[in-house]
């Protein structure tokens, strides 16, 4: 009796870790009170019915949430694909440049995210993914008329994300110049005309009228660099067992829902703030951008699993992209 007493109480024990209430760190591009804050708010909402409860602790700049989160102020941490390359890399991976070409792409994906052999690239020793909030892809914005070309490119000044090997790369094999920015300060940056080009999700320009605020000849080249979610990240010590998997459902089941809202922030550009680029221009960024992302798929910076499983993505939906016609 003594025994099974013992056992019982140290149920209950485990029971109430779990119970406790559980921080999550995180980073809002724009404000808490934005779509993304909606998302998780949807998020927490459903842990809850798994018996787990969650606070959720905004932050401004995404480097103060990763260090809070580094420092186990948290428990969770919500964080772009750019910047959580250290706590998984396949997921991190999924913002390779050039790699997503779209949200079609993103929702086929996020539909496999609790296939087994996905979930095991999910899940490390320490830190786990419950899943990404698309935000959107990245396109290039400019105050010049004269950007639909890779040539064009040359000796530009072209803002991207400090500590992104691929993406400082990329900048040199078109001959530009990097400036580094974070998500906090680019697009002010850009503004005060510091840079030439803008690298960005529309959900990042959507508060601003462009052509007023940034200048007559801003445009937006439809060309996709990279895409931008924000992944989910947790240390699983802290959560009940099971709770990854069960989270990962929660995203397959609205995927069409997550992926709908970031056509719906790329949908509201007007078309006349689009700049198009001439099909042989495409194929000469294409391979450009291979080229860049193959190189560290090969050094094992990028996660080599999560590219192939993009490629394949990608394929079915665009057989005549550069690396499907081989």
């Amino acid at each position: 009796m003594k025994k099974i007493i013992c056992m019982l109480l140290l149920g209950l024990g485990s029971t109430a870790s779990w119970s406790a209430e559980q921080t999550w760190c995180v980073f809002d591009p724009l404000n808490a009170k934005g779509e993304i804050g909606h998302s998780l708010e949807d998020i927490r909402l459903f842990a809850l019915q798994q018996q787990v409860k969650i606070k959720i602790k905004s932050f401004k700049h995404e480097k103060d949430a990763i260090q809070a989160f580094d420092q186990k102020q948290c428990s969770g941490l919500a964080a772009s694909n750019f910047n959580t390359h250290r706590y998984n890399r396949f997921m991190a991976s999924s913002g390779a440049i050039g790699l997503i070409p779209n949200n079609r792409v993103m929702s086929t994906f996020l539909k496999l995210l609790n296939h087994p052999q996905v979930e095991k690239s999910m899940v490390g020793a320490g830190y786990e993914v419950l899943g990404m909030i698309p935000v959107g892809t990245v396109y290039m914005m400019t105050d010049s008329t004269q950007t639909n070309k890779v040539s064009h490119l040359k000796n530009k000044t072209i803002a991207i994300l400090d500590n992104n090997p691929p993406h400082l790369a990329l900048v040199q094999s078109v001959g530009a110049r990097p400036v580094y920015v974070d998500f906090s300060n680019a697009v002010d940056i850009f503004k005060q005309k510091k840079v030439d080009v803008l690298v960005a999700p529309i959900y990042r320009i959507l508060p601003y009228q462009l052509q007023k605020e940034f200048g007559k000849n801003t445009q937006v080249v439809n060309f996709p660099t990279a895409y931008f979610g924000m992944n989910i990240v947790i240390r699983p010590q802290a959560y009940p067992a099971g709770f990854g998997h069960k989270m990962r459902g929660w995203f397959v089941n609205n995927s069409n829902v997550l992926t709908a809202q970031a056509m719906q922030w790329e949908n509201h550009l007007p078309a006349y703030q689009w700049a198009d680029i001439p099909y042989n221009e495409v194929y000469m960024y294409d391979a450009i951008v291979t080229k860049v992302r193959n190189r560290y798929v090969a050094s094992g910076y990028y996660d080599g699993f999560m590219v192939e499983l993009m490629r394949r993505l990608r394929c079915l939906e665009e057989p005549k992209y550069i690396e499907c016609r081989q």
